[in-house]
């Protein structure tokens, strides 16, 4: 029987090609840091595909302060507790654990009793589902509420601090990249309550808030935007906005947001830029897209993740050969992100390619001649993504060994993600493949 050649895993890669850069692996671990470099506490569970949120906060209401780190994409949502050193408190599952989208964690004494609460939010993906624990990592919520319709996906943003010098801190919800500017502040007796509700720019902005709370003002940035307009605001009887400031930055979006010792500190999705917005400067980190988070003495960084695309489709694949790694975007903004096996010997097409057929099953099979040892038969795949002729993303149960280059010139992707993938890629979509 004839048999059209299609890309496989190359087998007994040992035999065939020595052990070079080829097989770099390129998810790499990431650590909390303060800003001058002089600490580095390492972070174990979470990568520089995943990322990480955190914030620093005395959980214990003892003088000492804790990490509290909510795990990024692709993990379960786990909130994790350290020490300094990095040494683990403690842990727990904020929602079920196969919920993968990435977590938001803030801190903040919410109920007035003098210890801080541990607030968690789902990132882009997930629904508007808000969390409350106690923190101990018990749940004082009933279940939790959710900020926004159900129906929600762009993700949630937090931020959390006393606006109305009542002795408690309030709640704001600031829905991620894609959302309106549709900002509710939320008190918590028993329960949460909503107490304001308004638009923090026009109600078509569609770029997504990060935010941050000081001295009882709220300071917001528009985030998915080169050129983000911060303001300040003040809450008491009624929302006023005190001050605005229109900045250009170097990167396709905001990460991060935090005021320090009085300073509104910004870092951008797409560079290592830190900006100081109060004395228009700037500095370089050692991080790239970096999270911030302060204490009252210094500023701690760890790695973020890319966010943002140049290009604003629907929904577009780039495959990028260098890190091994597969983003998948919507409008613009990151949805999903994952270590891939391309081809070696540069099999798999550069360029600007689509996604030409949608494929349940495919048989993945090559007959060299009768009797050659290169011959193979793997039977019938699922979750086939063609997207060049016989080029293929597939899954590729016959090796967990992605990050590394080993195929024929497929697209070879774990099971899990290629089901993710298969379902959310529509036909004639984009698929950029670059080094």
């Amino acid at each position: 029987m004839t048999m059209k050649r299609f890309c496989l895993i190359l087998l007994s890669l040992t035999l065939l090609v020595p052990s070079t850069s080829v097989f770099a692996y390129h998810q790499e671990s990431i650590s909390l840091q303060s800003l001058d470099g002089t600490i580095v506490t390492p972070l174990t569970r979470v990568n520089d595909v995943s990322g990480a949120s955190f914030v620093v906060a005395d959980l214990g209401n003892d003088g000492t302060e804790e990490f509290i780190v909510g795990n990024g994409m692709g993990l379960e949502p786990r909130v994790r507790v350290l020490r300094k050193d990095g040494s683990e408190i403690g842990s727990f599952l904020a929602y079920d654990a196969s919920l993968g989208v990435g977590i938001n964690v803030i801190a903040c004494d919410l109920t007035g009793d003098g210890y801080n609460e541990i607030v968690v939010a789902p990132q882009r993906g997930g629904g508007p589902h808000i969390r409350v624990f106690n923190r101990y990592g018990e749940a004082i919520d009933a279940g939790g509420f959710f900020a926004y319709a159900e129906s929600m996906r762009e993700g949630v943003n937090l931020a959390c601090g006393d606006l109305t010098d009542d002795a408690r801190a309030e709640l704001v919800t600031l829905p991620a990249a894609g959302g309106g500017p549709h900002v509710r502040v939320w008190n918590w007796n028993t329960d949460e309550e909503l107490t304001e509700n308004f638009f923090a720019y026009h109600m078509s902005d569609r770029s997504g808030l990060v935010g941050s709370i000081e001295n009882k003002k709220l300071f917001l940035s528009q985030q998915h935007t080169s050129s983000p307009t911060i303001k300040e605001f003040v809450i008491h009887s009624s929302v006023t906005m005190t001050d605005e400031e229109t900045i250009s930055i170097d990167g396709l979006g905001v990460q991060s947001l935090i005021l320090f010792q009085g300073e509104i500190l910004l870092t951008t999705s797409s560079s290592d830029t830190l900006y100081n917005v109060s004395k228009d400067a700037t500095q370089q980190l050692t991080l790239p897209h970096a999270t911030l988070a302060t204490d009252d003495e210094m500023i701690w960084i760890t790695s973020g993740r890319k966010l943002y695309a140049p290009e604003t489709e629907p929904k577009r694949i780039t495959i990028d050969l260098s890190e091994q790694r597969l983003y998948a975007y919507e409008h613009g903004i990151l949805r999903n992100a994952f270590l891939i096996s391309s081809g070696l010997n540069n099999a798999t097409p550069l360029g600007n390619h689509t996604v030409l057929a949608k494929i349940p099953l495919v048989h993945y099979a090559w007959n060299y001649g009768t009797g050659d040892s290169r011959n193979y038969d793997l039977g019938w795949i699922p979750y086939n993504l063609r997207f060049y002729p016989h080029i293929y993303m597939h899954y590729a149960p016959w090796h967990n060994n992605f990050g590394h280059k080993m195929s024929h010139g497929c697209v070879n992707v774990g099971l899990t993600n290629i089901q993710w993938l298969y379902d959310w890629a529509e036909e004639e979509i984009p698929v950029s493949v670059q080094e």
